[in-house]
């Protein structure tokens, strides 16, 4: 996983034929070019011939945060696109946002955490997820997957497939034992097969398969 800050914009230009005259459509995307989907628009926006057109292509496509349009007296458009930056993804269907919306997932950005739970349990994972952002060196340590089962709760797989199981609630205390574990893994330079941090009086290490 990595964090996101895109320094530059994205610059594409677009020249189209409306009512037998030819114009042009600049659109500057503020982020990185990262969707499957941005391509698709550049396609949808060359068939547009209204303005009208232009304004309902770009309120359809749900990874845009917010854009703005400036119509111009010669006919010429110019568009600011801001897109939704996704945090992790949700199900193997959608991407999930900081601001817990979801928008479909195009199969790119596979290093983002993959979350399979039910959607009354999306506020945990984001939690969760947002603490390892935060607060986990990723240099050290990158996870791939984090699983959520009614009989087991959670659990969060590293890209060494070391099972760190939280149990059913992720509480604070809970989440300052995983730092710890993760630290004193790192200093010893060992990779246990599960991290169990269920315990109320410590943390269990299982170096077995």
């Amino acid at each position: 996983m990595f964090r996101y800050k895109f320094l530059f914009v994205v610059i594409f230009l677009i020249t189209i034929s409306s009512c037998s005259k030819s114009k042009n459509i600049e659109i500057i995307f503020e982020e990185n070019f990262m969707y499957k989907a941005q391509k698709e628009l550049i396609s949808e926006l060359k068939l547009a011939n209204t303005n009208k057109g232009i304004k309902d292509i770009l309120l359809n496509q749900d990874w845009i945060e917010d854009f703005k349009i400036n119509f111009r007296i010669n006919g010429n458009v110019r568009i600011i696109i801001n897109t939704k930056i996704p945090i992790f993804i949700w199900n193997e269907k959608y991407y999930i946002d900081t601001n817990m919306e979801k928008f479909n997932f195009d199969k790119k950005n596979n290093q983002l955490i993959k979350v399979f739970c039910p959607s009354n349990q999306l506020i945990d994972a984001m939690s969760l997820i947002n603490f390892i952002n935060t607060e986990i060196k990723l240099e050290q340590n990158k996870f791939t997957q984090l699983d959520f089962k009614y009989s087991s709760g959670w659990i969060l797989v590293s890209q060494n497939n070391t099972e760190i199981k939280f149990g059913k609630v992720i509480s604070k205390d809970r989440l300052n034992s995983f730092k710890q574990s993760l630290n004193y893994v790192y200093e010893s330079n060992s990779i246990p097969s599960m991290i169990d941090l269920r315990y109320k009086d410590g943390i269990a290490l299982n170096y077995g398969k």
